[in-house]
């Protein structure tokens, strides 16, 4: 269900200071400029400034304003998909820019690019194709070099002031550098005496943010004129150098090389070596990465903390540090020139392999949630590591790829996954079993993003040479890939065969990972079919996760269970497995099972009479399943469509439209609480019931309203109303379903609704 959302800008923790004209100039150009780029040196504080921005023209953007991060993004290829992932689309095709792009078509919404000076091709293609495929859609970017492309405003970002501004009034400078020490040294304070030094670091720091910002903390250990005594001396020492970098940039770097100088050797060196690592990291990590030599790590890295050169954080009550990007790259400078890169590097590239291969036996056991958790947290550093061993060592990284297939499917990351393991098949074209594994995951990828013709070819690679080398370890997983691949050709029977077929490979083999990915796909397949033997293939299924301790595959085997009791009238027992399915699956921030577990749970609800909260889990699944996957969505919706109509009859239309639209209305974590019964009766919202309740209005109004919509949105509109799915509104139209998806949401858009049950009172109210 498309959705509008007001973006995703983080709170910030610290005050902004200054930049009012910079506010003024970048809200004045906006609305004149399809693409600004904030253009400045590291540390200019371009970052601040375009959330900033963000924040003071988000009314202008009914769609949201976007925050895209990309400075832990290595690879120019990721562009693309991290603007997809920030805004929430399924990462379900093979081509994503197309899908992208196709989102975008009809939105109003401010997409803001960090970071892309490093990315800058890439940058420059993606956003050239938005603007030119995109007639609302604009691109705030910051960077150090212009994108270069037609139509782009670049606002050069400049110091902060350091004159006064009037009399008796603090500049910006001296206003960010007193609330930044006050805030380091709660007992510093400015005084009429040493007002005149404060203003000369400032002067001397040319009002640069990050400069001012770490000078502040040297206040916890030196006064201000001791502050300025080191500052000249650093500067002196760097201008004394070439300078080959611009005078701004050297300042900055100077600020920084201050900061460098006051560490130990050892804290140094950890510096240099935790500048390998993406989207920060962990103690273990900075253990089994970082070789200090002897020296203590946890005294250097305390040191860091202390510097400020490091900011700790919790993620999950996991503790995490993480560095500013200028910070990063100053020491991954001097670790390149210290010589020592490729060794961390290679490090790094062993400690997140090992996490990878932890998957061997997490994903089919109790050790999953932590595995998907830990992958979730480290997915920068996972990214930065196959990007280095594609590089350096292509054959180890394939093996890797292809290990975090579970990853890959089940956290909706199927073009990721797949992109990484074309690449890897193209550096490593020897005949290795390495090779048939990768082929196998390429092939099941494929075939879960409707790619058929790559998905057969893949197979048919994977046969002959597994059949070449001997490697009969891998036909469980083959057949499975089969299986796949016979359902998206829609031979569901071929299709069961097959997962049969995997089953019993798996068990002789004993590989109980694709035992049990086979058991699910073959009940689903004679779910679609009315094939016997679904209960016994289900029970064995939950045998199997129990004996195991998995949660994921064992939420999914309840799923399967409570289907089976459904289908037997065996309401109450039905109910409860469901219920257990929706709170194992809940423990997976991205599982792409937990829309079918919903819907399981509201076709169970039905069944017991309990019509009104039936509706209200349709509504909330229909939420989620904007962000699953085509397969997970077309077993749902085999049995969904007849299950909605019985509801909507028995409720009424306007009862039944509150009711879904009140659970679709559910943040995540609420429609969980209320499927488990732990949270009352959604209200009713008023936006849910407004289009219903509108007073009438002339046949000639009512028609204006509908030409906002093309023909085709007229036709998927009634669809819409009837309470078909989108699979089931493709079919109708003989459209695809992606199309049929983004029709409705352009739909959503136009009407400025919600849900799709307005969507349905307005077609009936307009007499579509």
């Amino acid at each position: 269900m498309a959705r509008r959302v007001t973006g995703n800008l983080p709170a910030e923790v610290t005050s902004f200071i200054g930049r009012r004209d910079e506010l003024a100039t970048a809200k004045r150009l906006l609305p004149s400029t399809r693409v600004l780029t904030l253009l400045g040196p590291g540390g200019m504080g371009k970052t601040r400034l375009s959330r900033q921005v963000g924040q003071v023209v988000a009314r202008a953007f009914p769609d949201g304003v976007w925050l895209v991060e990309l400075a832990d993004v290595q690879d120019p290829n990721l562009v693309t998909l991290s603007v997809a992932e920030a805004l929430d689309l399924r990462d379900e095709t093979t081509a994503p820019l197309p899908r992208l792009t196709e989102f975008l078509a009809d939105k109003r919404l401010l997409i803001i690019l960090d970071n892309c000076e490093h990315l800058i091709d890439a940058c420059a293609t993606l956003v050239g194709r938005i603007i030119a495929t995109t007639p609302d859609v604009r691109v705030l970017a910051t960077s150090r070099e212009v994108l270069g492309i037609p139509g782009e405003q670049v606002m050069p970002v400049p110091p902060l002031p350091v004159q006064q501004a009037a009399a008796g009034e603090d500049s910006d400078a001296m206003r960010l550098f007193i609330e930044r020490a006050t805030a380091a040294n709660p007992g510093f304070s400015p005084t009429p005496g040493n007002r005149a030094t404060l203003a000369e670091i400032c002067r001397r720091l040319e009002g640069m943010p990050l400069a001012l910002e770490l000078a502040a903390l040297r206040l916890r250990m030196f006064t201000p004129e001791q502050i300025l005594a080191r500052l000249d001396d650093t500067m002196e020492l760097l201008s004394a150098g070439p300078r080959t970098a611009p005078q701004r940039q050297q300042t900055i770097e100077g600020a920084i090389r201050w900061s460098y100088d006051l560490c130990t050797p050892a804290e140094q060196l950890l510096w240099q070596q935790l500048s390998v690592f993406a989207g920060g990291f962990d103690i273990d990590a900075a253990e089994a990465v970082c070789d200090l030599g002897g020296a203590s790590l946890m005294e250097a890295l305390t040191g860091l903390v202390d510097k400020s050169v490091l900011t700790p954080r919790y993620d999950d009550e996991v503790g995490r540090y993480s560095m500013l990007e200028p910070i990063r790259q100053f020491g991954a400078d001097r670790l390149a020139e210290r010589g020592d890169e490729a060794a961390a590097r290679t490090r790094h590239r062993e400690h997140y392999r090992q996490l990878a291969l932890r998957g061997q036996t997490a994903y089919w056991t109790g050790e999953d949630v932590v595995w998907f958790k830990d992958l979730t947290r480290e997915h920068a550093n996972l990214r930065a590591a196959l990007r280095s061993g594609l590089r350096d060592e292509p054959l180890a990284t394939m093996e890797t790829v292809s290990v975090l297939r579970p990853f890959w499917e089940h956290h909706r990351f199927l073009s990721e996954g797949y992109r990484w393991l074309t690449e890897a098949l193209a550096l490593n074209p020897e005949p290795t079993r390495a090779r048939v594994r990768a082929l196998s995951s390429a092939a099941s990828l494929a075939a879960l993003l409707s790619d058929q013709a790559s998905a057969s070819r893949l197979v048919a690679e994977c046969l002959q040479l597994a059949t070449a080398l001997g490697t009969t370890d891998i036909m469980p997983e083959v057949n499975l890939d089969r299986s796949l691949l016979a359902f998206t050709e829609g031979d569901g029977g071929r299709a069961l065969e097959l997962a049969r077929t995997a089953i019993e490979l798996a068990a002789d083999g004993g590989q109980p990972a694709i035992e049990m990915d086979s058991h699910a796909f073959a009940f689903m397949c004679a779910e679609v079919t009315n094939a016997p033997g679904g209960a016994e293939l289900a029970d064995r299924f939950l045998k199997l996760t129990e004996d195991t301790g998995s949660h994921l595959l064992g939420g999914l085997a309840l799923w399967t269970v409570g289907i089976v009791h459904w289908r037997r009238g065996e309401q109450d027992t039905a109910a409860e497995f469901h219920a257990r399915a929706i709170e194992q699956l809940a423990l997976f921030e991205r599982c792409v099972w937990l829309a079918s577990a919903f819907e399981g749970l509201a076709w169970t609800e039905a069944a017991r009479g309990e019509v009104e909260r039936a509706a209200r889990l349709m509504g909330a699944a229909e939420n989620l399943q904007r962000s699953t996957v085509r397969l997970a969505d077309h077993i749902t919706s085999v049995i969904a469509d007849e299950e909605r109509r019985k509801v909507r009859d028995t409720l009424g239309e306007k009862a039944f439209r509150e009711a879904f639209g009140a659970g679709a209305n559910l943040p995540l974590d609420e429609a969980i609480d209320y499927a488990l019964r732990r949270a009352p009766e959604p209200p009713v919202r008023t936006a849910d019931i407004a289009v219903a309740t509108r007073p009438a209005r002339s046949s000639a109004a009512l028609a204006a309203e509908t030409d906002i919509l093309t023909r085709r949105e007229k036709d998927v509109a009634r669809l819409v109303a009837a309470g078909h799915s989108n699979k089931r509104i493709a079919t109708e139209l003989v459209i695809s379903v992606r199309t049929a998806e983004t029709h409705v949401e352009h739909i959503l858009t136009k009407l400025g609704f919600t849900s799709r049950t307005q969507v349905a009172a307005w077609v009936h109210e307009h007499g579509l």
